[in-house]
């Protein structure tokens, strides 16, 4: 009698027959266990496994190394989807050797990317393999990083600016044209600049002491803002409901980004068909209307920092690049005097 021993298998029987469920893949194996059909079976099943688990060495076991790090824990949620986005978009890439990971590999994928995705796609690739690529060097995985010294895809200068702010007309219009369930979290990023997933994720208890309390998905700043007096007013006629989010859908349940993304995306549609809205307006736009408002309304940048929670000045300084300062040029021109003729007067 032969006896047949396979790891990783958990046998058990159905009808007076035998079978076995393979661990490793959670399938069940059809063929009845010990016969020539089952080990066939098994066999190619342990074939495309392998295909499956990235090999050492390839641009697959990289990924696989980074996305079980304590660094890529440590991302928002929503970071991790984009990077998991763009992984997968390089999945064909997985058993490709390190030592061909060139920096004139990465030139000639950023240009494919951006021919066929876009511009933002091919530099977000570039931005999560430069990543990974970083901690690759901390583990001895790779020796340097090829994505460093290689240029990102520029914006054409006939390109429309990606999140452009919202002028005041479209910021009325739209609270005035968007039913309730929409207006209400347009309205919170409206009036605080908050980004898409920390307004979804506000809490009814943020609110208090005529204050929004919040840590920031992205960078984990802690951000006390005062509720302007337009954002009390849609926060008082807005309909209650039981959902412990300040938004929430029309079956009173908090918003999915995914979910808030078509209903936004349609509505905006419809707005743009109705001509009552203008090219590129964007959820993310809102952010940027705040701080270009802050900078027209005299805020130094240092103040724009704080309120849209960032960590650096150079980000408060992108989100509020579209601002119109010709009254502060004016009182500069007021007191520029280079050859001394004011003071002389």
């Amino acid at each position: 009698m032969t006896i047949l021993r396979i790891k990783g298998l958990k046998r058990y029987r159905v009808k007076g027959r035998w079978y076995a469920y393979h661990r490793k893949s959670g399938t069940r194996l059809k063929s009845e266990f010990g016969t020539a059909e089952f080990i066939a079976e098994l066999a190619g099943l342990e074939r495309r496994l392998k295909k499956v688990e990235a090999l050492p060495g390839t641009l697959g076991k990289l990924f696989s190394s980074y996305r079980s790090s304590a660094a890529y824990a440590d991302l928002a949620s929503s970071t991790k989807q984009g990077y998991l986005r763009m992984m997968d978009l390089l999945k064909p890439l997985d058993e490709m050797p390190l030592v061909e990971l060139t920096p004139q590999f990465i030139a000639g994928l950023r240009d494919r990317i951006a021919e066929k995705n876009g511009r933002r796609q091919a530099n977000y690739v570039m931005a999560v393999v430069s990543v990974a690529c970083e901690h690759g060097k901390e583990h001895g995985i790779v020796r340097d990083n090829p994505v460093k010294g290689v240029k990102r895809v520029k914006r054409s200068r006939s390109a429309l600016a990606a999140n452009r702010p919202w002028t005041i007309e479209e910021c009325r219009t739209v609270l005035a044209e968007l039913p309730y369930q929409l207006k209400l979290p347009v309205a919170l990023a409206m009036f605080t600049g908050l980004r898409k997933g920390d307004v979804l994720a506000l809490k009814k208890n943020a609110i208090r002491e005529g204050r929004i309390w919040r840590r920031t998905n992205k960078t984990g700043q802690e951000l006390s803002l005062p509720v302007h007096p337009d954002l009390a007013a849609v926060l008082r006629l807005s309909p209650q409901h039981i959902a412990i989010t300040i938004a929430a859908t029309t079956n009173a349940t908090p918003w999915t980004e995914s979910g808030f993304n078509s209903s936004f995306i349609k509505a905006m549609r419809a707005l743009k068909r109705a001509g009552k809205i203008g090219d590129g307006l964007t959820f993310h736009g809102l952010r940027h209307t705040v701080g270009t408002l802050l900078i027209e309304a005299g805020f130094d940048i240092d103040t724009v920092r704080r309120w849209l929670g960032q960590k650096t000045l150079a980000m408060a300084i992108h989100y509020s690049e579209t601002a119109d300062t010709s009254q502060r040029m004016r009182e500069v021109i007021a007191k520029l005097d280079p050859l001394g003729s004011k003071s002389r007067t």
